[in-house]
């Protein structure tokens, strides 16, 4: 599986972007997703900066956000998403099963070594 998280302008330009490479496609009077694509999470808007609020919940300061809008994508395609292809830091959300800011397959290669444990007498 292939984990994408994207970041669009608005939400419908990301609708229309993964119909448009086949993460979604038409049935009918629906929209669902391809045979290849496990899951699709519209995030929406990520906060930059939380609200602040006084004891009685109001709000002191707003909140801010980054702008767009974010999508994950899990497909078992290898998809380009080229310019709105991101890579948070700390991302907004996981797929269950993997770590919060997985990229499956990763963008860095990982060497993984085959060593047998040996057990040392002292």
């Amino acid at each position: 599986m292939n984990i994408y998280k994207t970041n669009f302008p608005t939400e419908q330009e990301g609708k229309d972007y993964l119909l448009s490479i086949g993460v979604l496609v038409e049935n009918e009077s629906e929209i669902v997703f391809a045979k290849d694509t496990a899951a699709v999470v519209y995030i929406g808007k990520v906060v930059k900066i939380p609200a602040t609020y006084d004891k009685e919940g109001n709000i002191i300061t707003p909140a801010v956000y980054y702008p767009g809008y974010a999508i994950d994508v899990m497909s078992s395609l290898n998809l380009d998403f080229g310019a709105f292809m991101v890579y948070p830091i700390e991302a907004a959300h996981s797929f269950y099963g993997y770590p919060r800011n997985a990229e499956v397959p990763p963008t860095k290669e990982i060497e993984i070594l085959d060593i047998e444990p040996k057990i040392i007498k002292e």
